[in-house]
């Protein structure tokens, strides 16, 4: 009766594990949002979609982790790219395949959807897993004042020029 439950429990997890994913991360910042998937079943190619929104315009990066055989308990899931939409249009903002480490430089202030592509093998493998830590580093304003060595290099300047034009008067 228990080894019934037990496979009844296995295939179920097995049938479910296919699905893609959806999830709205929020609004993400410097301290960096939290994603990832688990598959219990094998597939040959997933996206999953995680749509965020940032705040001011600057960059987003970040990095992922993917699961590999671990003394054949876990699936080998393999991302193979990671791709940046803006939720409005379905227009390809950038596409980076070597997942491991992102980063989207330029994007302004609004709604954006990444799409994390990949592929699960492992065919005595209960379950594998990714996940990935995204963060967004707004983009750095110059300070409207000048800073003190800035003055000093003008003063400096003025003072040679000022020199120069006394000289030239002398002769």
């Amino acid at each position: 009766m228990k080894y019934r439950r037990i496979a009844a429990l296995a295939l179920a997890l097995a049938a479910c594990g296919a699905q893609a994913k959806t999830e709205d991360l929020g609004v993400i910042d410097s301290s960096g949002t939290l994603f990832g998937n688990i598959f219990f079943s094998s597939v040959s190619n997933f996206t999953d979609y995680y749509t965020f929104q940032i705040a001011d315009s600057g960059t987003v990066s970040g990095k992922t982790i993917d699961t590999s055989y671990v003394l054949l308990f876990t699936k080998d899931v393999v991302l193979k790219s990671l791709t940046l939409t803006s939720s409005g249009s379905s227009a390809v903002i950038a596409s980076d395949t070597s997942p491991d480490s992102f980063s989207f430089a330029g994007l302004s202030a609004g709604d954006y959807t990444l799409a994390v592509n990949g592929s699960v093998s492992g065919a005595w493998a209960i379950a594998g897993a990714y996940s990935g830590t995204i963060k967004s580093q707004s983009a750095s304003v110059a300070s409207p004042a000048p800073e003190p060595a800035d003055l000093a290099m003008t003063l400096v300047g003025l003072a040679g020029v000022g020199w120069l034009v006394r000289r030239r008067t002398a002769r």
